[in-house]
């Protein structure tokens, strides 16, 4: 596509050039670190004060940069400030969920403009065409109702269940081939599109914003409808060799033997997901996370079970994985100590005490919006972390 954010500079006459890079690295280093003083940005662009100063000045008549007067002191004068206007671009995030049709507009503070919107979602059940439809009109609507200008937004990350390569080529849901899912998104929105997978979304939004922020080594496991695994290794995400590495609820449990959507035999998401739980108890996890709570027997049970098999999957990947957290998320969180009790004892008992002593087993404090969060995260691996990436915010 041909698009102002992905367009080489090098067309640009050299000190252009140089001069476009230097201020597109201040304004990632802004949005990664938020405050910065001209010495920390001259330390971190390698760049010498009087041409760092020149060209904050000019972010700054561009409107990208605001001067927030000084700073805290570290010993001495207290320096000058500066920060990215949070207005100055958009990040548009959007979850496509089994369920729940999530919609948010970030600003560069990683803020949701008048927070996150739901609608029904039509992920199952419809023509592939007739759901993008859908999408679009909702992203459509959104960006009317807050009044955004759509030439702000610069790019948008995306959130969906199921299989989904390294290139965003999507396999489960929305199975384009040629254009594949991104290229129709990226025609249809008129920017930059990256797509991941939704518990991938999870765990880096997890160690991001939530409960494992700057935890080292964390699997975060999603349990909604299906069951997913997100994995922190090394403080990065481990996407496996094609990307589809994760597939927490297709993994073979001891005594299990139903037949699994996915054509297998015996797999964790067979007792273990929000579509188990429902088929066993014959109404929805909502409501049976509801009848628990009111001390339902026929509903602890359900849950109980659901909770032991999922800690037996989990101490297999403690074995695996030796992490220092395990976050599990999704709606099945609602259910609160009545799944996490049977999990942490599944875990005492099949896990090595030396392993599972080191482990932290949480329930994520992000609730139902991790996925929108992280789709933020989506797009700043794109931005910042590929030394290669041609796109940017500027």
């Amino acid at each position: 596509m041909n698009d102002s954010n992905t367009i080489n500079k090098g067309f640009l006459p050299g000190l252009k050039e140089k001069r476009y890079l230097q201020k597109k690295a201040i304004i990632g280093f802004l949005y990664k670190m938020g405050e910065l003083s001209k010495p920390e940005i001259c330390r971190l662009t390698n760049v010498t004060t009087p041409t760092v100063g020149k060209m904050i000045d000019e972010l700054m008549e561009e409107g990208w940069v605001v001067d927030r007067g000084c700073g805290n002191s570290i010993g001495g004068k207290r320096p000058h400030v500066f920060s990215l206007n949070p207005d100055a671009a958009y990040i548009l995030g959007v979850d496509i969920g089994r369920e729940y049709l999530r919609i948010a507009i970030f600003n560069l503070q990683n803020e949701p403009i008048e927070g996150i919107l739901e609608y029904p979602s039509i992920l199952e059940g419809q023509d592939d065409d007739v759901t993008l439809k859908y999408i679009k009109e909702r992203i459509d609507e959104v960006i009317e109702k807050l009044g955004v200008d759509r030439a702000k937004i610069k790019m948008c990350g995306v959130a969906l269940p199921g299989l989904i390569d390294r290139e965003g080529n999507t396999y489960t849901y929305l199975t384009y081939e040629r254009p594949g899912l991104k290229d129709i998104l990226e025609e249809m929105l008129g920017m930059p599109v990256f797509i991941d997978n939704d518990s991938n979304v999870m765990a880096m939004a997890e160690h991001t914003f939530g409960i494992a922020k700057n935890i080292n080594n964390v699997l975060c496991i999603s349990v909604n409808e299906c069951i997913g695994l997100g994995m922190i290794l090394n403080s990065k995400l481990y996407r496996g060799g094609i990307g589809m590495a994760g597939e927490f609820g297709h993994i073979r449990i001891s005594g299990l033997d139903a037949p699994c959507h996915c054509g297998k035999i015996g797999c964790l998401e067979t007792v273990s997901s929000g579509r188990a739980i429902e088929k066993v108890a014959g109404r929805s996890l909502q409501a049976v996370i509801d009848a628990a709570g009111k001390d339902d027997i026929s509903a602890i049970e359900v849950l109980h079970q659901a909770g032991e098999k999922l800690g037996e999957g989990i101490a297999a990947m403690i074995h695996l994985f030796n992490p220092d957290m395990v976050v599990i998320g999704g709606e099945v969180t609602e259910a609160g100590d009545l799944l996490i009790v049977p999990v942490r004892q599944a875990v005492n008992k099949y896990a090595l005490a030396r392993m599972r002593n080191h482990c932290e087993l949480v329930m994520s404090n992000l609730g139902g919006y991790s996925a929108i969060l992280g789709t933020l995260m989506i797009v700043m691996e794109h931005l910042y972390d590929d030394s290669e990436s041609v796109y940017s915010l500027y």
